[in-house]
């Protein structure tokens, strides 16, 4: 697939290099904050107070408050006890995955431990005595529990993503309520794709899980996706929090730029957040009035802002008709190419009109 370049930063459009514009319905900026006027006026504010960057570890003897008070406020939208921010949702899974064995050495006193890692999970959460699998989620993920309430002699780490990615796979993480024994196992959630998105408000996943079960989990997830924020971020108790804030991953990377985590946390004391993911439902709520019969040309989720296909001709037919969507092999260069759609908060309701008559001229 041939790439498309711009110097532009995409928003409900986007211009090439060549000249051509497009509707833009791609990337993962669902709510829309590339554009956002409350978010520019906030970062602008930012800049201002914190300049453009903080060349220091979070660790050292001069610490900037907003980073906790960020945090702070993160964790009670989450009914959380403690949240960290770090640079990127990257570096949020692989702290966690870095630190899980001695963390539950420390304080589960666990000896013997035995990974269950989901099929297609994110890179974000590969770590030791990772293997690849191909197997549907919903059997791994009955076959996990089972294992894990028979092999009481080990301590369990099960690693997940919150939906499917690229393809929109609805995961139930309800099944993780049936393990008899949670304080046997610790459950590590990337949110990524989720995280603004679904829920309530676009909280999450959260409240698919019990609090026996929530409690042992730690999730973990990316700000640049719905937030528009070029940071991660992990979620939990406050002990598991305390131990991660220690460690080399977290002392040994600079953070995020202080003016975002400022605007950031304007943005959620504001509502901004809560706002657009209003916007969003309606927007998703529009084209699928329209398009009513997704299921025979996208693999979706319902109030998902995402749909998948195969069909190896949809892109180049929308792209014909003026529609940017995204066709690539990922996570891998290996992995099967597919066109996703994405819809997000800065579409317009004519928008969602075009697209949705391009996709019935397609399939007629």
């Amino acid at each position: 697939m041939a790439a498309h370049l711009t110097n532009h930063l995409p928003g409900r459009t986007v211009k090439t290099q060549d000249g051509k514009e497009y509707l833009w319905f791609s990337g993962t900026d669902y709510l829309g904050m590339g554009h956002n006027a409350d978010y520019q006026t906030f970062l602008n504010g930012g800049f201002v107070r914190y300049g453009t960057h903080f060349g220091s570890s979070r660790n050292n003897s001069l610490r900037l408050t907003i980073y906790s008070e960020a945090e702070d406020r993160f964790a009670s939208w989450q009914n959380a006890p403690a949240a960290l921010l770090v640079s990127s949702g990257m570096l949020a899974g692989q702290i966690a995955m870095r630190e899980i064995e001695k963390l539950v050495s420390i304080i589960d006193r666990a000896d013997h431990v035995a990974y269950h890692y989901a099929p297609r999970v994110h890179p974000a959460l590969w770590g030791n005595q990772y293997k690849s699998s191909n197997t549907e989620w919903n059997a791994w993920a009955h076959q996990t529990v089972a294992d894990v309430n028979e092999e009481k002699n080990s301590f369990h780490i099960i690693c997940t993503d919150a939906v499917g990615s690229p393809f929109a796979e609805y995961l139930d993480l309800s099944i993780f309520n049936n393990i008899s024994a949670p304080a046997n196992c610790r459950l590590i959630i990337d949110q990524s794709h989720t995280l603004g998105v679904c829920g309530a408000g676009g909280v999450g996943v959260n409240a698919l899980l019990n609090a026996a079960v929530k409690a042992r989990t730690l999730f973990v997830s990316s700000l640049n996706k719905a937030f528009g924020i070029p940071a991660g971020i992990i979620w939990g108790g406050q002990q598991e929090l305390d131990f991660l804030s220690h460690s080399p991953w977290f002392a040994g990377a600079s953070p995020t730029a202080p003016s975002y985590v400022f605007a950031f946390n304007k943005l959620m004391n504001n509502g901004i957040y809560a706002q657009m993911h209003q916007v969003l439902t309606q927007n998703i709520n529009h084209f699928n009035n329209l398009f009513s019969g997704p299921e025979c040309l996208f693999k979706t989720i319902a109030h998902y802002p995402v749909f998948c296909s195969t069909n190896a001709s949809l892109f180049d037919f929308l792209l014909q008709n003026g529609i940017m969507a995204s066709c690539f092999s990922y996570p891998l260069p290996s992995s099967e190419s597919v066109t996703r759609i994405v819809i997000s908060a800065a579409h317009q309701q004519k928008d969602l009109d075009r697209l949705a008559e391009v996709c019935k001229q397609f399939i007629s």
